[in-house]
């Protein structure tokens, strides 16, 4: 009735929800790596609680980010995050705690979708942008 229990599959402008047995069945039997699911169709990944879908053809850009934590009187904390990107914007920033996670899954990436390029590109101008906005 209210369809919990099901799985539902959102797009990450999140315009877009499945709930096809295609891609629940291509969900269900793929190889998982810490939050990322590598499926035949799509990248899945789980963020806030909600599935969510990415076709191969969409990410036009995989990378890793390693941010740097300093707790008071404790050493260093890293982690690691992937980062897709499509047209020059990044539109998913998934963290990790192992880095081997995040190699895996950029070595995994160009085998399902031979576009995708892996590494960062600096800016065309050499401004970053403010990664709080």
């Amino acid at each position: 009735m209210f369809g919990w229990g099901k799985l539902r599959f959102r797009s990450p402008d999140k315009k877009t929800i499945l709930e096809d047995a295609e891609h629940v069945e291509d969900f269900k039997s793929s190889e998982t790596i810490g939050r990322v699911t590598l499926g035949r169709l799509c990248l899945y990944y789980k963020d806030l609680g909600k599935k969510y879908y990415v076709p191969y053809e969409t990410i036009d850009r995989a990378f890793c980010r390693i941010s740097e934590t300093q707790p008071d009187d404790s050493p260093a904390y890293y982690y690691y995050r992937l980062i897709l990107v499509h047209g020059e914007k990044e539109f998913a920033n998934l963290i990790f705690n192992k880095e081997e996670d995040v190699d895996l899954i950029l070595e995994k990436l160009p085998g399902f979708h031979p576009g995708i390029k892996i590494g960062y590109v600096p800016p065309a101008d050499g401004k970053q942008k403010a990664r709080f906005c």
